[in-house]
């Protein structure tokens, strides 16, 4: 719906422009209102959408910027008025006297009346119509042609007079106009609203500015920035917020300012200023900017959530590939672990899934959702595994990142942090990290403020702490502060029931990974790897899956093939043969000149202590083979 004002340039117009109204088609998309003009309209409180108006308020809307369309005076309008004055007053002299938009070029009338002499008076400003009508007659003109206004003053002074009045289809044709302009401005307006609500939701200050430096338009976010300004700041010269930026080259000779450190009041602001080309020169200025102390802050805040996206958990309890009672119970243990919101210690030997079951904990818990940071403890120096634990700031050392770094502790706030291999930590590491897990705060490399943060830490180890602690290699009170969960994964050689389903299950896996030829054990192999003890655990039984994928070249692996992958399988299988037990002989046969009987595990024991826990080394001194000694160690209980 369009609001339309028409100001009537005289009374008798108004049952015409309501006459136009209705007969137009498009009658139903105006809402309109017929105002009578009078002399020197203010045009003050116009509430309308567009405005309809003649001769001298058409003129003085079009300076003040409202929009108008004009009920344009036609040649016909004016010779129309001419030919009643002729009949009214046989003069030989007529003035045409009003606006300039309205009157101009009247002159040209006398074509048509050759006796008579017409004369334009074409004024600008309303308040010298009485002196233009004045000036008409002592020029020896003895009728005044014009507007409503014009004929009312002439009249005043008993000067013949006749009113130019507008038709029709002036009036249909000013309606159909001031149709177009209303949609024109709605347009605009609708382009206008979507680009002041793009720069008032910029997160910086916008300014624009004409050829001399003024403020023409500001976002809301400049008083956000600019925090002591309270009035507004269009109309006030950009040099008294920002002096030292040069706007002047800016805008005349098209130079753009990027990047610019500028203080306000003392706060720093990155400010970029470049011009706005018109169509012959620069129209004036752009100029953003932005507190350099966020624009700092957002930075790290960017480079905390790049790290975040980087540390997450992967495996979940479903993935754990199993179906030994054994295994039953430690998922089910973990589970209930994953509940919980203290620290766990998983124990266990290289190789049995450490970091699967601290993924799948976490993946479990609450903390579900954010950061999973893991870090081997063992992998780094002492130096740099505390520069990656708890970051640093810039200068904190030689060869520090500018800007600093932050430690895998903040990154991993409000989430869990994963420390492998705990028991290789050096005892200075071991006090900062108890005050970590006491106070629930960090405090950076070369830095002197204290970081809160709520991180789960769950840590893993192949050694037994306990007797570390005996040894005074690793602090006690760490351990209570660790070991609050415990969690103790069985080694593969105790999971017997799982050998069997773990070899077909990583066979199947290269086999669609790689395409190869194999894709199944035989029964004879897989009897002969489960009696295999598998030190390396997981981690070898994987390697030996992907060397016989690619070295045997048979849809199904027989005994020999799994030999050749896994030469120790063979010495293994003899040992088994010559250690049955027999009537003769069922005792270790000892070496060297020893009495034939002795005590096995006695000496068992004496061989490893020679030579410092080395079972290689102990079985060649013992002639027996390494796996031998190894289920000798199990049986006697020698760990």
């Amino acid at each position: 719906m369009i609001r339309m004002v028409f100001f009537a340039p005289y009374p008798e117009i108004l049952p015409i422009i309501q006459q136009v109204f209705s007969e137009r088609p498009d009658r139903d998309e105006f809402r309109y209102e017929v105002i009578q003009d009078f002399f020197n309209n203010p045009l003050d409180n116009i509430n309308a959408d567009v405005a309809i108006a003649r001769g001298f308020t058409a003129h003085t809307m079009q300076k003040k910027g409202i929009i108008c369309a004009e009920l344009k005076v036609t040649g016909y309008d004016v010779i129309a008025a001419i030919d009643i004055c002729l009949k009214l007053t046989p003069v030989k002299k007529i003035a045409v006297v009003g606006a300039y938009n309205m009157v101009y070029g009247s002159e040209n009338a006398e074509s048509i009346y050759p006796d008579i002499q017409i004369t334009c008076y074409p004024i600008l400003d309303e308040i010298r119509l009485e002196e233009m009508i004045l000036k008409a007659v002592s020029d020896g003109n003895g009728a005044i042609v014009g507007g409503y206004t014009t004929v009312m003053i002439a009249r005043k002074y008993d000067i013949p007079a006749v009113m130019i009045k507008s038709g029709r289809e002036a009036v249909n044709n000013a309606i159909a106009e001031a149709k177009i302009a209303a949609e024109i401005s709605f347009r605009e307006k609708e382009r206008g609203n979507e680009i002041a609500n793009i720069m008032n939701y910029s997160f910086q200050g916008i300014m624009s500015t004409n050829r001399q430096g003024i403020v023409t338009f500001a976002n809301s976010y400049c008083h956000t920035l600019l925090k002591d300004v309270k009035s507004s700041l269009i109309g006030h010269s950009i040099r008294e917020y920002f002096p030292d930026v040069p706007v002047e080259p800016v805008i005349s000779d098209g130079r753009k300012i990027l990047a610019d450190l500028q203080y306000y009041h003392g706060l720093p602001f990155l400010v970029n200023c470049v011009p706005i080309e018109g169509e012959y020169d620069n129209a004036g200025c752009v100029l953003t900017f932005q507190n350099a102390v966020q624009i700092q802050a957002e930075e790290r805040q960017i480079r905390k959530k790049m790290h975040q996206s980087g540390f997450m958990a992967k495996y979940h309890f479903s993935q754990i590939v199993h179906n030994s009672p054994v295994m039953d119970a430690v998922i089910e243990d973990a589970v209930s672990f994953s509940y919980s919101d203290s620290n766990v210690l998983i124990c266990g030997e290289t190789g049995t899934g450490k970091e699967l079951f601290a993924q799948s904990i976490h993946n479990s818990s609450p903390r579900r959702n954010n950061p999973f940071v893991a870090i081997n403890c063992s992998a780094l120096s002492e130096s740099l595994l505390e520069s990656e634990l708890f970051g640093y700031v810039e200068g904190a050392f030689t060869g520090a990142s500018k800007g600093g770094k932050t430690g895998f502790f903040e990154i991993a706030h409000r989430g869990t942090i994963f420390l492998d291999e705990i028991g290789d930590i050096s005892p200075k590491l071991q006090s900062r990290l108890l005050r970590v897990l006491q106070e629930k705060e960090i405090i950076r490399l070369g830095n002197d403020s204290v970081i809160p943060v709520d991180v789960r830490v769950i840590s893993a180890t192949n050694k037994n702490l306990k007797e570390a602690v005996a040894k005074g290699e690793f602090r006690q009170d760490l351990l209570y502060r660790l070991d609050v969960l415990e969690l103790n994964l069985p080694p593969l050689r105790k999971r017997g029931e799982d050998i069997a389903l773990l070899l077909n299950h990583y066979i199947h896996f290269e086999h669609e990974r790689t395409g190869c030829r194999l894709h199944a054990i035989s029964q004879q192999a897989l009897h002969e790897l489960t009696h295999y003890p598998w030190p390396g655990n997981i981690r070898e039984m994987k390697n030996f899956c992907e060397r016989i994928c690619i070295l045997c070249q048979k849809e199904c692996a027989q005994p020999e093939d799994v030999c050749r992958v896994l030469p120790e399988l063979s010495d293994l299988s003899a040992d088994r043969h010559l250690s049955a037990p027999s009537p003769a002989r069922n005792v270790l046969e000892p070496p060297g000149n020893m009495p034939p009987v002795y005590d096995e595990p006695a000496e068992i024991r004496k061989a490893l202590a020679l030579f410092r826990n080395n079972r290689t080394q102990a079985a060649q001194y013992l002639r027996i083979h390494p796996s031998t000694l190894w289920r000798k160690m199990k049986k006697y209980g020698i760990l």
